[in-house]
């Protein structure tokens, strides 16, 4: 059974959002907490004298029994936004982070509603292949609210990606090392490695927030005028339509004028 044309196009802002909202996701969690520290992303720990060599992660590590690895990130877990950074010597370190919880919660928004997008095309697009694909009035009040809720958290997540970034990067500058903050990714930092494209990064996940709150708005209309198209019944005949007169006439013949 065909989907209708309202609902398709709603599929179709989903897939948009979907994408959006994975990159949203990714890009701030690679700002948090991207390994570093060479290409396997790992801080190696040994207690052991070197006893003997193994092929590990395509390189030559002691035995791995007696190390252990610790994953770290571009701010070594530390959350960037609304975050102030400080001048050591010549090289820029991010001394008052924010909270983790902060950042964890901008990407776990995203990343919920970018599986939520996800799960509902494979739903629909199994509905329509499979079953019967018509939504009644009850999902559609379950969608309108689901919408809602979508459209406050990317909003909020918007606003705290725009704002901590800006209050980031108003706290580089400050510091006279440089004159923007796509140019302090080219500084040194501390520790040596930290902040690798996080500027990049936290504008990416800024935009396609941005994006999927258009998507979210656009979705919430397509959901308003299917809810008002299923409300509004056909109104009934009256005497004085031409339909009904027409019908009337086939059943009973034409009625004679009185003048």
């Amino acid at each position: 059974m065909a989907l209708p044309w309202l609902q398709r196009a709603e599929l179709a802002l989903f897939a948009a959002a979907f994408l959006c909202g994975a990159v949203a996701a990714a890009a701030l969690t690679r700002t948090q907490v991207r390994g570093r520290g060479g290409e396997g992303g790992e801080t190696r720990t040994c207690k052991a004298p070197l006893k003997l060599n193994v092929f590990y992660n395509h390189r030559l590590f002691p035995d791995a029994g007696h190390c252990s690895f610790s994953p770290q990130g571009s701010f070594s877990g530390s959350c960037p936004l609304y975050g102030v950074v400080s001048l050591n010597r010549s090289s820029l370190a991010l001394s008052r982070p924010s909270a983790p919880s902060l950042c964890y919660f901008v990407a776990g928004a995203s990343g919920l509603l970018a599986l939520y997008c996800l799960l509902l095309l494979l739903f629909w697009v199994y509905s329509s292949c499979i079953e019967d694909s018509h939504r009644g009035r009850i999902g559609l009040r379950v969608a309108l609210a689901i919408s809602t809720i979508a459209i406050f958290l990317v909003l909020v997540s918007a606003c705290v990606l725009r704002f901590g970034t800006s209050s980031l990067c108003k706290s580089i500058t400050s510091l006279n090392a440089t004159i923007s903050c796509s140019e302090a990714q080219k500084i040194p930092w501390t520790p040596p490695g930290t902040a690798l494209q996080f500027y990049s990064n936290l504008h990416n996940a800024e935009n396609s927030s941005w994006v999927s709150l258009v998507l979210w708005c656009m979705v919430l209309v397509l959901q308003v005028v299917q809810w008002k198209s299923e409300a509004t019944p056909y109104p009934p005949l009256e005497t004085g339509d031409s339909e009904w007169s027409s019908e009337t006439d086939a059943l009973f013949g034409p009625r004679l004028s009185h003048s």
